[in-house]
């Protein structure tokens, strides 16, 4: 995450890059919600 670029490398990485997304637009409670919804936990953090 360099501000306006942000990259991923792969699908679970980019589904990591689209929770991040929506953490750091809207909420962190947001996107656990989606992330439980999606049965899908994170791995790892975004780089800045």
């Amino acid at each position: 995450d360099d501000g306006d670029v942000l990259t991923a490398g792969g699908v679970t990485a980019g589904i990591d890059l689209a929770l991040w997304l929506l953490e750091r637009e809207f909420d962190a409670a947001i996107a656990a919600t989606v992330e439980t919804k999606m049965e899908h936990e994170r791995r790892g953090e975004v780089v800045d």
